[in-house]
């Protein structure tokens, strides 16, 4: 009998787990000899034996001996391969698993060979230069010589160029299917997924780069900056930790069960890469990585309690203790190199290991000294080199740019394995080609491409994503400047300046610190935020020339987001820093498709998606209800002590994804608003980027202060592709005008245009509808000629007409990670537009962002704006109070309306004057990567195809040039010296031809012309 077995016996495996966690998962396919050697049989001059000195799972591993050359052992059973995916939605591929344990290291090679009656079909080698566990995951049709075929029913295994030896085999799959992106190369195997460029997969490539030039010499002010990096890093890494407690320590490191076999190897409990559970999840195990992380078995975990050793002995008086914590230290890392996590070592899949590795470069760095004791110090600093990719930076980066998981997880790591290195020219030539490395990821990248971007943008997952960036922040990019500031390895003023810019853009799209809905990815449940540390380590580093010690914009950007009682606080204050006001103004971000409005201390995000810009990040486990998130969703964060989401009225619990403020969307029962997450190509996994086919999605800002923004929405057919409409929001001061026309929709549900939905923490918190305050709960009113309203945070609606539906409800609804029941009270308020069959509907209404008594009543009178043209072509709209007209305009040609005769372009467009000239501001929203009709494919019925983001040909292209054309009435000139525009005569008017791109305004002033 064969079986895999996972024991977690609180006595065995976990320190945690009580007994009744013992968990049986018994799979015929996978091969854990935990009773057997079957169905393995050995050649003449070999044995096979069921040993407990080495296992990768369970208790058990087959131990293979020989001493006759050419010895092999076969396994003859069906082997279960298959050409294709039984499964249309998934494009993982047949794989051969399998582990191998290496007591020494041997000269020769296994030759892996797959037979079909008697006849070899495909086969592969696999070095056997090693020592400890290595694993691998093949795939027959891609990584193996020969061709597989169905049917095959043996497997023989021989061992070449090797007349006498010992391996032990745990954990084999013969076939199976696993994600086609995710094979690894290493030592062992370097055909594997040989052409790949994933930045976690690319090991053996980075190796493999040959070093840059030596200096002849390292010199004494080098000395003192590696010096210099080294102490700062170590200080970093050592900053505000606690020592975890002995009692603690010990009871941890007892849990592994370290010790000693008499040959002098080692065996303990296994240590697991979780997505090594990957592998269980495809054979329907899916609760396998979370008994792994359960019982400290994760790479991740062993790391973090591995830091937390060289924590404890670096700030350990006690002598006795600080020899325990030594040779715990030195035990763990034998048995973590034991298991695998040795240099040239990749076992199966390395995707996404940085998350899990982080810990693994830091505690070598603050036990130096110990593993240069133990001779370990080459081993571990060559394991750091491999797992970190290092190498990558030997050689010139041929793009500007780099992942921001890059900067999370693999920047720090790969400092540190230079700092192990000794002070000689090759440490030097490793920090000078590192610094390249790191410098060129500050550069603004084109395309959809990461990760800076001209306006201030960080993109991950091919767009804007602030959840991605803190990390990276975090885990490199701001500490890296830093770490290398006033040093011959610091980076440019340009990358300097390029983080700075990032770091300031986002403290004004965020408020105070919360990351707006629309913006939070995959995770909108309100807790995102910006990190405000980042300011304060980045001013420290000085300004990017390198001529102000302290960065006195980010000391005051620090001062208002962190409202702390720190160090660099005191700092700051000493050196005569305040706290910045609270940003305002009006910010288009053209690689978001997004707006941030701000005044006093509130901030409005509206948030659009486009052709080129996906509308939701939906993942298996998260935001299953997201998809109107950027359906012209327009959020308010003004409330709360400090501002917050969760003050300005966000609950997950109860959120009605149906009614996301801002959006024109379906009222469907919620359990159908879940999403259908498929795996629908090989740049994908499972997950849902869907796009639109509309390029029409940006703003426009107006000096600076003022701004518009509208879209073009038509829903993907893959939900309801029948729904359309034409969106804009008008920004003046507090006051924000909402349009919409040509609202279509064909499916079954209410179509509805949310203007508030609240939490209530006092079901009694009143609302004002009609100039009646209404307290009760829970209340419903339908008000068929339009309304006045004032929300239960101070917020004014004014609706001139249309049918509103106001409710205080307990909302039911579902998680957007588990899909368990939740609910809460809510205010909501919307424009209905029907149900069903809709055409040609709209929509008009003005939000007063915490409008006084005074502006509500004022308001309630007479609105301060006119609406000049709300149809197909344009949205036009002129504010009273300010003078300024604006435009949307969704079709060229002529205008006719106020100053603005005619724009060549679908295009966005402000004219404003102050009796003395006229400022025009003008953007075409168009990213243009692309030309023409939209790349979309059609199904046979002729629905537009479910296609990932990452397969499409134009994701790297840069944002075209545009000539935007905007004729206004009259005879002007420019006012500025350098206008931002041509400026021709065109009979009796002007003509100002803007050169546009990346969705960004251009501005001129003008005077009129005598």
């Amino acid at each position: 009998m064969y079986k895999l077995l996972f024991l977690a016996a609180a006595s065995v495996w976990s320190w945690a787990a009580p007994a009744q966690s013992v968990r049986e998962v018994a799979d015929a396919r996978i091969l854990s000899f935990e009773e057997s050697a079957a169905p393995f049989t050995a050649s003449e001059g070999s044995s096979l034996s069921v040993s407990g000195d080495h296992y990768k799972h369970g208790a058990h591993a087959l131990r293979w001996q020989w001493s006759r050359a050419g010895a092999r052992v076969r396994i003859e059973s069906p082997v279960g391969y298959l050409s294709e995916n039984p499964n249309p939605r998934e494009t993982s591929v047949s794989t051969f698993v399998f582990w191998v344990y290496a007591p020494k290291a041997l000269d020769g090679k296994l030759r892996f060979e797959f037979r079909k009656e008697g006849r070899t079909c495909a086969w592969f080698d696999y070095g056997l230069e090693f020592t400890g566990w290595r694993g691998a995951w093949v795939a027959f049709d891609r990584d193996m010589q020969g061709r597989p075929e169905e049917g095959m029913d043996e497997l023989v295994v021989t061992a070449e160029g090797v007349e006498r030896g010992e391996l032990y085999f745990d954990h084999l799959i013969l076939s199976s299917f696993q994600d086609v992106r995710h094979h690894t190369a290493d030592f062992q195997a370097p055909f594997i997924n040989a052409a790949t460029t994933s930045h976690w997969l690319t090991l053996l490539q980075s190796w493999r780069n040959p070093m840059p030039a030596l200096p002849a010499a390292v010199g004494e002010g080098e000395r003192r900056d590696m010096a210099t990096v080294e102490r700062r890093l170590r200080e970093l890494l050592l900053e505000g930790r606690k020592p975890m407690a002995m009692k603690t320590l010990r009871k941890r490191f007892d849990a592994y069960g370290i010790a000693e076999n008499p040959d002098g190897t080692l065996r303990g409990k296994p240590i697991w890469f979780v997505r090594y559970a990957e592998t269980y999840i495809n054979l329907g195990h899916p609760d396998v990585g979370k008994l792994f992380n359960d019982n400290g078995q994760t790479l991740r975990k062993y790391n973090d309690f591995l830091f937390q050793v060289a924590v404890a002995h670096d700030a350990a008086a006690d002598a006795a203790e600080r020899a325990e914590l030594e040779r715990m230290y030195v035990l763990l890392t034998r048995h973590l190199l034991d298991q695998g996590f040795a240099a040239g070592s990749a076992q199966g899949t390395l995707h996404h290991l940085g998350y899990s590795m982080r810990n693994f470069y830091t505690a070598p760095v603050i036990m130096r000294d110990v593993l240069r004791r133990a001779g370990l110090e080459h081993d571990v600093q060559q394991a750091m080199e491999w797992f970190s990719g290092v190498g990558e930076v030997k050689l010139p980066p041929a793009e500007p740019g780099m992942d921001i998981d890059a900067f999370n997880t693999s920047l720090v790591g790969r400092l540190a394995s230079i700092v192990m290195l000794p002070d000689t020219p090759v440490k030097a030539a490793w920090l000078e080609a590192f610094s390249r490395w790191v410098d060129n990821g500050y550069k603004v990248t084109e395309g959809t491409g990461p990760c800076f971007k001209s306006d201030g943008t960080v993109f991950h997952h091919r767009r804007h994503y602030p959840a991605y960036a803190v990390d990276g922040f975090s885990g490199g990019a701001v500490n890296a400047v830093w770490l290398l500031s006033k040093t011959q390895f610091a980076v440019s003023a340009e990358s300097h300046a390029v983080l700075k810019r990032a770091l300031l853009e986002m403290r004004f799209y965020c408020n105070l610190r919360s990351f707006p809905l629309a913006l939070s990815g995959r995770h909108p449940d309100g807790r995102g935020e910006l990190v405000p540390w980042h300011y304060a380590r980045l001013a420290v580093a000085g300004t990017p020339d390198g001529r102000g010690e302290i960065d006195p914009e980010l000391a005051a950007a620090y001062l208002r987001v962190a409202k702390g009682k720190d160090a660099y606080t005191r700092l700051f204050a000493e050196k005569g820093f305040a706290p910045e006001p609270s940003p305002a103004g009006n910010r288009v971000y053209g690689y978001n498709a997004s707006v941030s409005h701000r005044r006093a201390d509130w901030l409005v995000t509206v948030a659009g998606h486009s052709r080129y810009l996906w509308s939701a990040e939906i993942y298996q486990g998260a935001n299953h209800y997201g998809r109107y998130l950027t359906h012209g969703s327009m959020q308010l964060l003004a409330d709360g002590d400090p501002v917050s989401a969760f003050g300005s009225g966000f609950r997950q619990e109860g959120w009605d994804w149906r009614h996301i403020p801002g959006t024109t969307a379906l009222e469907i029962p919620m359990e159908r608003m879940k999403a259908d997450i498929r795996n629908v190509d090989t740049a994908s996994g499972y997950e849902e980027m869907l796009l639109s086919d509309e390029a029409f999605a940006g703003g426009v800002s107006h000096r600076g202060r003022d701004g518009v923004f509208a879209m073009e929405l038509h829903e993907h057919d893959k939900y309801n592709g029948s729904l359309r409409a034409r969106k804009s929001w008008f920004f003046f001061d507090n006051r924000i005008v909402c349009m919409g026309s040509d609202i279509e929709n064909k499916a079954e549900g209410g179509v509805h245009t949310t203007l508030f939905q609240n939490f209530l923490a006092d079901a009694a918190d009143p609302l004002v509808v009609n100039g009646e305050a209404v307290t009760q709960f829970p209340y419903r009113a339908e008000l068929a000629g339009g309304a006045v309203l004032r929300d239960n945070l101070r917020n004014a609606y004014f609706v001139p007409k249309g049918r509103v539906v106001v409710s205080k409800s307990l909302q039911r609804s579902l998680d957007e990670e588990t899909d368990a029941p939740t609910q809460n009270n809510f205010a909501t308020a919307w424009i209905d537009h029907g149900s069903g069959s809709v055409s040609g509907g709209g929509y008009e209404y003005m939000l007063a962002v915490h409008a006084s008594d005074e502006e509500a009543a004022r308001y309630a009178r007479e609105l301060p704006y006119e609406v000049l043209r709300r149809d197909a072509s344009a949205h036009i709209l002129r504010d009273r109070p300010s003078g300024i007209t604006g435009y949307a305009l969704f079709a060229a040609g002529k205008v006719g309306e106020g100053l603005l005769e005619s724009v060549s372009l679908p295009s966005l467009v402000m004219i404003g004057g102050d009796g003395e000239g006229l400022t025009v501001s003008a953007a075409d929203p168009d990213l243009r990567f692309y030309e023409g009709p939209s790349d979309e494919v059609f199904d046979a019925d002729g629905r537009r195809a479910e296609r990932s983001v990452y397969s499409r040909k134009w994701i790297d292209n840069p944002s075209g040039e545009s000539q935007l054309e905007v004729v206004i009435r009259g005879r002007w000139q420019s006012a500025d010296d350098r206008p931002e525009c041509r400026i021709e005569p065109a009979g009796e008017n002007t003509a100002l031809i803007f050169t546009c791109r990346e969705g960004a305004t251009r501005e001129v002033n003008l005077i009129e012309m005598k």
